[in-house]
């Protein structure tokens, strides 16, 4: 089981209050931004450089900087590093209280960002994903169960957006898990309760029935854990009180399959190289949203105000005029201050392709290719006799390789020969 290691970690400085009323960002904020743009140039060295020092500020982004943190260290193949940064992030979303007290009351009254991120249901299940993936690719299985059984958390179905405690809970429908978990049940021994997922797997995806067969799955020996395209952006409404998701699958168009060849020769992924998931069709779902009537509320209070102060101020008495413009003033900084909060981690893909393969022992060159000409290609990845090694590939127009397994070891002030 995962042991969460408690930490006192959050204090919310006076100055917080100030730049949340200014709008100001803050160096650590700006700094973040450097790195996400270093990330989506390829320059993970760079971005992992960053992204380390404000990770480790206990401050109300310290989910959102590891997990931007984890993210880049994954795609470095630095799994220890991916670990830590996932692990501090998973513990904080797990922990209870932290918006409580003084945070959430200066939430209520100044601003969202007062908040300790700890990001959408969809983002959350991330975190326990990547952490799980992490796990199953060093082999520690019961902590990838752990961590995946994690992922699958139950979800809010509200039944009115309006009433935040007018809600069923609904079984998640995270397919990505199911079948991770089935395959550490595979690996752990517990053959049972792996076809149980597996087939509550088939359930949700019935036309991915031939990547949840038990016996293919156990037989593999490779399983390779592809990422393709970019995650949910949050957007706001012209006040900026709003907040949605986009853009929409139907306008983002279709998603491209990978075309998997293997020491030179095409193998056939057909039924199983599909996405399992489409991150974008998720967050249109009320159910992997977090539903916040303080914004809607003060949004709407402040609207109110702005339309009484108007009528008020149009009076030819000058009390009047001045409540108007009293209110007026009152109604912009409810709205000012209404403003979403659309911190999120930038480095989500569209999908994540899980393609478990069977290949003769040994050494292995294995391509990635979608169209377009995006892919990766690596030298000598090892499928082994027993069990199976994981890979993780997120091509990209700048980290095509080829590249040599294994990659190197970090070095403190040395340059990332890795992807």
């Amino acid at each position: 089981m995962l042991q969460l290691r408690r930490r006192c970690v959050f204090s919310l400085p006076p100055l917080l209050i100030l730049m949340a009323l200014c709008g100001c960002q803050s160096a650590a904020e700006a700094q973040a931004d450097q790195a996400v743009a270093a990330y989506f140039q390829g320059d993970y060295e760079q971005a992992r450089t960053l992204l380390d020092p404000i990770a480790r500020k206990t401050d109300e982004n310290f989910v959102l900087n590891n997990a931007r943190l984890g993210s880049t260290t994954l795609a470095e193949y630095h799994l220890t590093d991916a670990e830590d940064a996932f692990l501090r992030a998973y513990e904080v979303i797990n922990s209870v209280g932290v918006n409580n007290g003084g945070r959430s009351l200066g939430a209520a009254l100044i601003d969202e960002k007062i908040k300790v991120w700890k990001g959408e249901p969809f983002e959350r299940a991330m975190v326990n994903f990547y952490l799980g993936l992490i796990y199953y690719m060093q082999h520690d299985y019961g902590n990838a169960r752990a961590a995946f059984e994690n992922a699958l958390f139950k979800l809010r179905d509200y039944a009115d957006t309006d009433k935040p405690d007018s809600f069923t809970q609904a079984d998640s429908n995270f397919v990505l898990a199911y079948l991770m978990l089935a395959k550490s049940w595979q690996r752990l021994g517990e053959p049972e309760k792996a076809q149980s997922l597996f087939d509550q797997f088939v359930k949700l995806r019935p036309d991915l029935a031939a990547l949840a067969d038990a016996r293919f799955n156990q037989n593999a020996n490779l399983l390779l854990v592809v990422e393709w395209g970019q995650g949910p952006r949050k957007q706001t409404a012209f006040d900026g009180s709003i907040v949605g998701f986009g853009p929409k699958p139907e306008s983002a168009g279709p998603i491209y399959l990978p075309r998997v060849i293997v020491d030179g020769q095409p193998v056939d992924t057909e039924f199983l190289a599909r996405p399992p998931v489409d991150l974008l069709a998720l967050a249109q779902d009320r159910r992997w949203q977090d539903i916040d009537t303080i914004r809607a509320v003060k949004s709407a209070l402040g609207s109110g105000l702005i339309a009484a102060g108007a009528v008020e101020s149009m009076q030819r008495n000058r009390s009047q005029q001045e409540l108007g413009l009293a209110l007026i003033a009152g109604g912009l900084l409810l709205k000012a201050t209404s403003q979403a909060d659309i911190r999120q981690w930038e480095m989500l893909p569209r999908t994540v392709f899980l393609i478990p393969l069977h290949l003769t022992p040994g050494a292995h060159d294995v391509t990635v290719q979608f169209p377009g000409g995006l892919g990766q290609t690596w030298r000598h990845l090892i499928a082994p006799e027993k069990t199976d090694d994981t890979y993780y590939i997120r091509p990209t127009p700048w980290n095509a390789g080829p590249y040599q397994w294994p990659p190197p070891p970090l070095r403190s002030g040395a340059a990332s020969a890795g992807p």
